[in-house]
């Protein structure tokens, strides 16, 4: 049987390890957090707070299965408890989960002096506190040993690298921020110490560590307050989606580097992450799915282009077509190829005319972030863009005095970008509207202007131009690049044939 002393010790470890680990973290960190990202991060644990409430109101304990299982494991309870016992478990879990998303909140927000309002954890919180003696169970922190005063630890070094490399433009924004959640997985997982001080078995094990990890595992409730390595282990021998070697890779890759830095300085003899050898990836164009015409046909035959209820209603039909964001960044995705941030962080000064020729302008002047140097790049407006009013909508931007071309996207995630929440509402719709396919999303966008432009028979070396990729061979090294009118000829080429009775071509126009 469960005792309330158990559950009580359950939860109040499960609510110190994720406060402490946050702690760490944060005297880990060398500088200070910017703004955006404090309101992002404000913004992230608020909603983690409701979705937990709304899983213990829906006694959706599936939410904390995995950590509900390697507590009770961990706790020496595995095959003592019933079911019931178990979802008492979960529930706790859910309990402590909400006051702990607030509690994270309350830190962004200036506040470490939270007090939980749950009454079971703050039971057990104020019976911890009261005992003469720690309680069985918890893990308690080993006392650090003081490092020697001219040897910089791990920590320390990684994150004045991670600084300059963004200061100096080696790594752009989205780049750095990654090199940042890299280097705190790998001080929590090898611990703190002198970079001379870690061995090739750190490396491997790092690298091990990374291979096994769900890839939900940073988003994931149920992972709360786990180490990477421990939820490594607890999700071992499950049947899950792994994060991809593409990513293990750019982990490798932000610690080679690193390393790579150590050699040049002298402290360094060799580099430890060298060498490694990953699992075959997934070629690029089996990764996603790509919209064809058909698909294309019973996307923009929903209520966003063919009319809904409202601006709240998007996904119900009715007479209403609202020419914002959400009707226009997959229309530009598909006739020009960009990405999606590119597209988001648009300003008016980016749409303009060279040598008659109206373009998106790709650039990297700030705020803008671009994903590499290659992304830096002129993409002619593709002539079914204007013929349905974008360039319309531009002016009509300009006139009422905004700097961009989409104003009311607001930065989010993680990574600050400006297309967060519009994934987040484009998965949405697809799944309201019954369109939903897990690796058709708005990238395959890109891929579909891609290949429609290749069905064109356009150069390969024309296609990178206007996608913002690099062409491999001597050709490409001594090409000064397009004229604006073979990028214009080349783009007007992507025709992805919508049907006449239910695409953009008959319907929309009848609507404009």
């Amino acid at each position: 049987m469960l005792s309330e002393a158990d559950l009580a010790r359950i939860v109040q470890e499960f609510y110190a390890r994720v406060l402490d680990q946050d702690n760490q973290w944060r005297l880990a960190s060398a500088g200070p957090l910017d703004e955006s990202m404090r309101l992002a991060l404000v913004a992230r644990y608020s909603e983690l707070a409701e979705s937990t409430r709304k899983d213990l109101a829906r006694s959706n304990f599936g939410a904390v299965d995995e950590i509900g299982q390697w507590m009770i494991q961990k706790h020496g309870l595995s095959g003592k408890l019933d079911r019931k016992d178990e979802r008492l478990v979960r529930q706790a879990l859910l309990r402590a989960g909400i006051d702990l998303a607030e509690a994270v909140r309350a830190r962004f927000e200036g506040d470490f002096n939270f007090e939980p309002r749950d009454k079971l954890l703050k039971t057990a919180i104020e019976n911890a506190a009261a005992a003469p003696h720690p309680q069985p169970g918890i893990k308690q922190a080993a006392e650090p040993k003081p490092p020697q005063p001219d040897t910089p630890m791990f920590s320390a070094v990684a994150e004045e690298f991670r600084q300059t490399q963004a200061r100096l433009k080696v790594w752009e924004q989205q780049t750095a921020l990654q090199a940042r959640k890299t280097y705190q997985l790998f001080a929590e997982m090898c611990g703190d110490k002198p970079l001379s001080a870690y061995t090739k078995q750190d490396a491997t094990r790092f690298k091990s560590v990374l291979l096994e990890l769900p890839d939900n595992y940073s988003k994931a409730v149920q992972y709360r307050g786990m180490t990477a390595e421990e939820i490594a282990n607890a999700t071992r021998s499950q049947d899950l989606p792994r994060i991809s070697p593409r990513t293990v890779k750019r982990h490798l890759t932000a610690m080679s580097a690193l390393w790579d830095s150590g050699i040049e300085s002298g402290e360094l003899s060799a580099n430890i992450f060298r060498g490694f050898k990953l699992p075959a990836q997934k070629r690029a164009q089996d990764q996603r799915s790509m919209w064809t015409t058909e698909d294309l046909d019973r996307l923009f035959d929903t209520p966003v282009w063919q009319g809904c209820q409202s601006a709240a209603r998007r996904s119900k039909p009715g007479k209403h077509i609202i020419r914002d964001e959400k009707y226009w960044l997959p229309l530009i995705a598909l006739y020009s190829g960009m990405r999606q941030e590119e597209i988001c962080q648009l300003h008016l000064t980016d749409i303009r005319q060279i040598d008659g020729v109206w373009v998106f302008d790709i650039n990297a002047a700030p705020p803008r972030q671009l994903k590499n140097q290659n992304a830096v790049r002129i993409v002619p407006v593709h002539k079914e863009l204007i013929r349905l009013g974008l360039l319309g909508y531009v002016e009509d931007q300009r006139k009422a005095g905004h700097d961009m071309v989409f104003d009311r996207l607001t930065p989010g995630g993680a990574d600050n970008r400006l297309g967060h929440n519009f994934t987040k509402w484009f998965t949405r719709y697809r799944r309201e509207v019954g369109l939903y396919e897990p690796k058709l999303d708005f990238h395959s966008l890109r891929h579909s202007a891609t290949t429609f432009l290749q069905r064109a028979k356009v150069p390969v070396a024309l296609i990178d131009a206007l996608t913002g990729h690099s062409t491999p061979g001597e050709t490409a090294r001594y090409s000064k690049g397009y004229e604006v009118i073979d990028l214009q000829e080349a783009i007007d080429k992507i025709d992805p044939r919508l049907s006449s009775s239910t695409g953009l071509r008959e319907r929309i126009t009848l609507k404009v």
